[in-house]
Parts: C-alpha cells; sequence; structure tokens
C-alpha cells in the first residue's frame, strides 16, 4: 500500500490512515467521523485574515493535533491484510479528507506563513505542495481528480505553461531555486469579460494574467476562471506574447460565433528587437474547451474580422457582392466569385470579371481612393457585367470597413456605393 505524505509548509502534516494497530489486528478508529467534522468545523471558523502571529501559531497547533488524532500510519498496515469493510472505510476518509482540504486551502496556507516571509511567497509555495498532496491521495484511489476550487478568480488555480499556479489576492511569488534567488512572478493583469463559457447560466470570467522572472521579460497569458457551483475553476493559459500591450478582450460579434472571445493588442512587428515599443495591431479569437480547460484558436475567414482598424485593403483578394444606386437601382454580379479585387503594395491593382482581366493603378490619401490607367483584356463575352463593373471602379471616391469585415466603396457625387467581401 502506497504511503502518502501530506507536507503543508513548515507544519509537516501526516494525515493518511486512521488505524489503531494491534498486534494481531488493524481496527478502523471509529471517531474518525467525528475528528473529520471537527477538523472541518475548525477551519470554516477560523478568521486568518485579522489573526496574529500568536494566535495563528496556536490555531496551526490544534489544527496539527487533530490531524495528528486521526492519523495513523499506512506503514503498519503495508504487512497486513484488510478486510474490504477497512479498506473501504480508508478509502472513503481519504476522500473525505480530500475535499476538506481541497475547500480550505488558502486557510491552512495563511495557518503556515512564518513571520519574515511575504504571504504570496508562502502562499503559492504551501498550496503547490497541497495540490501535489491531493494529487497523490487521487493516486492512491484511482479517482477522478478534484478541482482546486476557490472564492474567487483571483484566488484560483491556473495552468501556465504546464505548471500549477495558485493565485493569492491576485498575486503569486513562486521560488524556482531552494535559496530563493530565482523566483517567477504570476499577477492578475485584468482586461475582464464575462461569458457563460460552458452554457450552464453562470458568468464566468476571461482576463489576463502577467508572469515575469525578474528579468526584463513579462508574458501575457489569457486565462478563465469557470463559476461553478462549488468555487471558481481555473483554466489552462494561452500565451499572447512577451511585454505586448494588451487594448480589449470582449466577445466575439461574428454570428457564427459562440462563446469565441476576442483578444485585442498591441505588438511588435516580427523582425523588431525587443527594446522598440510595439506598435502593429493584433487580434486572436480563442475558444474555450470547457472539458480540457484548454484555449484553441478559431480561424476567420479573413484577418481582421470584426474591427476595422485592423483591416487593409492589401490584406485579402476582395469579392464584388453588390452596388447600390441612390436611384433604386441596384446591380448584383451573376456570379458572386468571378469578379475580384486584389491591392498589391506597388499601388497597382489587378481585377477578373466574367470576361477579361482588368489592370490598373490605385492612389489613397485617408480614406480617399481613385483607380487610375485601368486597362481592359479584350476577349468579348455575350451578357458580361464587365462594363458596370469597370465603371463603377472609375466612379470610386472614398472606400471604408465594416465590422461584418466588409470593404465598401462609396461613389462620387454621394451616388451610391459598392460592398466587397
Amino acid at each position: 500500500m502506497q504511503k502518502i505524505g501530506i507536507i503543508i509548509g513548515v507544519v509537516g502534516l501526516l494525515a493518511i490512515g486512521w488505524f489503531v494497530v494491534h498486534e494481531s489486528s488493524i481496527d478502523y478508529v471509529a471517531t474518525v467521523d467525528d475528528e473529520l467534522s471537527k477538523l472541518e468545523s475548525e477551519l470554516a471558523a477560523l478568521d486568518t485574515a485579522g489573526m496574529s502571529e500568536d494566535d495563528a501559531s496556536v490555531a496551526k497547533g490544534a489544527i496539527t493535533n487533530r490531524l495528528n488524532t486521526i492519523n495513523a500510519s499506512l506503514d503498519a498496515s503495508q504487512d497486513r491484510t484488510l478486510s474490504p469493510a477497512q479498506q473501504q472505510m480508508l478509502d472513503g476518509g481519504l476522500q473525505r479528507l480530500q475535499l476538506i482540504l481541497t475547500e480550505y486551502q488558502v486557510t491552512l496556507a495563511a495557518l503556515d506563513q512564518p513571520s519574515g516571509q511575504t504571504a504570496t511567497t508562502t502562499k503559492g509555495t504551501t498550496i503547490t505542495a497541497l495540490a501535489e498532496t491531493i494529487g497523490s491521495i487521487q493516486d492512491y484511489l484511482n479517482i477522478s481528480p478534484v478541482a482546486m476550487l476557490a472564492d474567487s478568480p483571483q484566488n484560483a488555480t491556473y495552468i501556465i505553461d504546464g505548471a500549477a499556479v495558485t493565485l493569492v489576492a491576485g498575486e503569486v511569488v513562486t521560488e524556482m531555486t531552494v535559496d530563493g534567488a530565482e523566483q517567477t512572478i504570476t499577477t492578475y493583469f485584468g482586461n475582464e469579460v464575462e461569458v457563460d463559457l460552458n452554457n450552464d447560466s453562470r458568468e464566468d470570467i476571461v482576463f489576463l494574467l502577467t508572469q515575469s522572472t525578474g528579468g526584463s521579460g513579462t508574458f501575457f497569458y489569457v486565462v478563465a476562471a469557470l463559476n461553478t457551483e462549488a468555487g471558481w475553476q481555473g483554466s489552462q493559459g494561452f500565451l499572447l506574447g512577451d511585454r505586448i500591450a494588451p487594448q480589449t478582450t470582449e466577445l466575439s460579434q461574428n454570428p457564427s460565433h459562440q462563446n469565441v472571445i476576442v483578444v485585442n493588442y498591441i505588438d511588435r512587428a516580427a523582425n523588431e528587437p525587443m527594446t522598440e515599443q510595439p506598435s502593429v495591431g493584433s487580434s486572436v479569437w480563442l475558444k474555450l474547451d470547457t472539458e480540457t480547460l484548454s484555449w484553441g484558436t478559431v480561424e476567420q475567414d479573413f484577418p481582421g474580422e470584426a474591427n476595422p482598424d485592423m483591416m487593409s485593403l492589401q490584406m485579402k483578394s476582395w469579392s464584388w457582392v453588390q452596388t447600390t444606386y441612390n436611384s433604386g437601382d441596384s446591380l448584383t454580379p451573376a456570379d458572386a466569385d468571378t469578379f475580384t479585387l486584389i491591392f498589391m503594395d506597388d499601388d497597382t491593382f489587378s481585377a477578373t470579371t466574367d470576361c477579361n482581366t482588368v489592370g490598373g493603378q490605385y492612389d489613397t490619401n485617408d480614406n480617399q481612393i481613385s483607380f487610375t490607367n485601368l486597362f481592359v483584356t479584350e476577349m468579348f463575352c455575350e451578357d458580361s457585367q464587365e462594363r458596370e463593373f469597370v465603371a463603377m471602379l472609375s466612379a470610386v471616391e472614398t472606400y471604408s470597413f465594416t465590422t461584418q469585415g466588409t470593404l465598401v466603396f462609396d461613389l462620387v457625387n454621394d451616388n451610391g456605393s459598392a460592398v466587397f467581401r
């Protein structure tokens, strides 16, 4: 039988067993349920926020004694055969213990805060050990993990680059070396958006965390906290980048998206050094897998969807949708995919129609645009709409983008508009 050690900081709590060992038999302690109930009541009654160091020491001693009363070593039971009833009682006790430790993880960490250490450093180290302990109990019992739930998103546990990080009041310092010379600081950043991610009629929260190691880097992560009936459950983190400039976190307005989160931020160009200030707008569309609590990216039909400031003429091949004239007339291509428009970086453009190829130059000034030096190949096509298409391009005066991801040309003299997607 595997021995499970529960070590919470300096307290060194051993809480495994609940057997009285005799020479010839092992009897389950009949008062175990009573002892566990008393432990739970004592933890629930503690007010660690206003507790002095002396009171904390007394409370720590009382809790330690309670656990020691409950505890009996599994070492003594390793060479003995437990009856099915004894094994069932042991398993039940361990399951109840892990639930108590999970519910009161922050209280236990607060009791185990030696003087002279920062709260965030000690609590982070302690709760990490507590999480490992609960994992050991779960491994021993071969049961599904009980999530480390918290009373708020700023006290929840998140998985950052594969490591569990539990915040305490929005921050935690994790020592990477024994002497504490290297530390990782994880901090609540903000940019919250509330959304029911798992459709349980409870508002969950998505926000940003930062993580730094004392050097120049500050890494930004997207995380979610699910608002369950038992408490807040943290997700895995999605890395946005190092030393970016976050802008907004919001729910996608795309009608085809469900619970998709859009994170807008300013980054550097690929060839720019980290010493440069972020200047390039970026966006990422994310959806949380509520089973694995991991993020996946949602591919867009084109970059910058639902964000006109991120869109440009050169970003894609545009397809003509419709031209509407102020006279009330409108013109829609018979074949929607045959009329396309592509803008080159050298101020030239090319277009396809239902007959010929069109090309030329374009000039822009703010949102004004004009097409010049147009040429058209000379193949004849019956019932072609090419003439109307070229005439429309020649009459374009301004352009704009919409939150639906479309390109709109306004015609001269307020004569109408043309829509491309």
